[in-house]
């Protein structure tokens, strides 16, 4: 007997219902301090994406993992992909782990996206744009607290389609793997400064798609290094 499932959506672009959706997007939420594995909310985002793509209809569309890594991540040794051949990445991107989970969970290979090179939420957005392949609109998969930086300040300044949100629920201490002892969920809440920071990337960018996803991602780099310099050392 199927068991019917239902999101909480936020909305993004007026009028826009979860009917209408045919893609989804994963933004990456960092990664295990291997660089080898996902952090237990982006595992949780994986999740809610891979039941939320199974409603869609027939005509549904991909599903686009994105996230490499921050700035600040020099964890986990050297990898490579055949998909990106001469590249040499520090860790497993975000993407990555995020797609090898949907295809564990029965997705279908052709349909589950690996945006491998933005460095942050913003570029996050903007590297997407280039693998849904038509301008049907997207639900953004995460965290209250994560899309309510995304809805407004975000995705009008870096999507070319409409948008919503479905919200990731909080995580329980029981959702924390046992190869993580110790780790405690954190609250669903974001640094004060991220707000700020997301705004300063996306501030008046180039129309052209491949120039905007560069000069965010020149942006990003520069603000990570002075969080650095001011002693911030995690996932903004």
């Amino acid at each position: 007997m199927a068991v019917a499932l239902s999101f909480e959506i936020l909305p993004g672009t007026p009028g826009l219902a979860l009917a209408e959706v045919a893609h989804v997007l994963v933004p990456g939420r960092g990664r295990t301090a291997t660089g080898d594995g996902l952090t237990p909310e982006g595992a949780a985002r994986v999740a809610v994406a891979a039941d939320l793509f199974r409603t869609l209809g027939a005509d549904r569309g991909v599903i686009v993992c994105a996230g490499y890594k921050s700035p600040a991540d020099h964890k986990g040794r050297p990898w490579t992909t055949p998909e990106a051949p001469g590249e040499v990445f520090c860790g497993v991107p975000e993407a990555d782990l995020m797609r090898d989970a949907l295809l564990a969970s029965g997705g279908d290979p052709f349909l589950v996206r690996a945006e491998r090179h933005s460095v942050d939420t913003v570029t996050n957005l903007l590297h997407a744009e280039s693998h849904f392949g038509d301008s049907r609109p997207v639900a953004i998969v995460s965290q209250r607290s994560h899309l309510q930086r995304i809805l407004p300040i975000i995705a009008p300044r870096t999507l070319r389609r409409p948008y919503l949100g479905v919200v990731v629920p909080p995580l329980s201490p029981g959702a924390v793997p046992s190869s993580m002892p110790g780790v405690v969920p954190p609250p669903d809440s974001e640094h004060f400064l991220a707000d700020l920071a997301s705004r300063v990337i996306a501030a008046r960018l180039p129309a052209d798609p491949a120039r905007a996803a560069t000069v965010a991602t020149r942006r990003a780099v520069l603000l990570w290094r002075l969080a650095q310099a001011l002693g911030k050392r995690e996932y903004l």
